[in-house]
């Protein structure tokens, strides 16, 4: 009679549990913006509030600068200077080959430090990789230094590079992977195929940032600038990236803001009983006043 009481007390216990909403950890990313619009670095798990469905959820897991990065860095040919060109183009004003590498320049020194990265170009025919993964900066500044743009006599065109960019990028071990294109515009040809350029990137767990240099007065190969700069905007947020622009005025500290926002990317984990696939509506919230919140749709493979 015990043994039978026993065996339904058992059986009862594996019912109920069977019943109790199973837990799952769910990660989300997040960039958090201060009132002088610069992304704040250095925050804590502390500084770091979860809702879930307007339910409070304790923060497991957080991370920001020290999840291991994969950097790519890829230049259009048509922006990288020629063997005979004058890095200025007057007395006042350097050329756009000449700011595109310092701004690269610049985004190594406050990124990468010992993380991997790899640099390559692409033009009408395809990519070319200058130098494979590595982990040492001066090498990657090297290589760029020594990239040149020939004679390129048709437009470049960024679909088929950017698709194995993100291939590449994506057979990596790292949590993050980052992919920078320096550019002038977007071609015409790859615009046509924002679609499935779309699907490919949002689904790619790699993070686009696109640097363009044309000036918006110059009509060059490819879309006008401002359509460019609407096309880049939008396929780079689709990977929690960011598109920036210059006319050529004001360049001094580009690589800086665009390395703040890469830095400034934290990854917050909690467990979630939500019952579906997705977890309840998430708000992420700053005790810091003043702070805006800017969740990303791309989440970091944990393992």
């Amino acid at each position: 009679m015990v043994m039978i009481r026993v065996f339904i007390a058992l059986a009862l216990c594996g019912s109920f549990s069977g019943l109790l909403p199973q837990k799952k950890a769910v990660y989300v990313t997040a960039s958090f913006l201060g009132s002088n619009r610069l992304y704040l670095e250095n925050l804590t798990r502390e500084d770091i509030r979860v809702f879930e469905g307007d339910q409070p959820r304790e923060v497991q897991y957080f991370a920001g600068g020290e999840v291991p990065v994969a950097y790519g860095v890829l230049f259009d040919r048509e922006l990288l200077p020629q063997p005979d060109e004058d890095p200025r183009i007057d007395e006042l004003r350097i050329s756009a080959s000449t700011a595109a590498r310092n701004v690269a320049y610049q985004l190594i020194d406050n990124c990468l430090g010992p993380q991997a990265g790899w640099t390559a170009t692409y033009d009408d025919q395809g990519m070319n990789i200058a130098l494979d993964f590595i982990q040492d900066a001066s090498r990657i500044k090297d290589s760029i230094e020594r990239m040149s743009g020939g004679r390129v006599t048709r437009e470049s065109w960024l679909f088929g590079p950017l698709f194995n960019s993100v291939e590449k990028l994506g057979q990596r071990h790292e949590k993050r992977r980052i992919l920078v294109v320096f550019l002038n515009t977007l071609d015409i040809k790859t615009s046509g195929k924002m679609k499935p350029l779309k699907n490919l990137l949002s689904a790619s767990n790699v993070e686009v940032f696109f640097a363009g240099f044309a000036p918006r007065s110059t009509v060059a190969r490819g879309l006008l600038p401002a359509q460019s700069e609407v096309a880049l905007r939008e396929l780079a947020d689709v990977t929690a990236g960011a598109a920036y622009f210059t006319n050529m005025e004001g360049i001094e500290g580009l690589g800086r803001r665009m390395a703040n926002q890469i830095r400034t990317f934290y990854t917050i984990g909690f467990e979630s009983d939500s019952p579906g696939e997705q977890p309840a509506r998430l708000k992420i919230e700053c005790t810091r006043p003043g702070v805006k919140v800017k969740t990303h749709p791309v989440v970091p493979i944990l393992q």
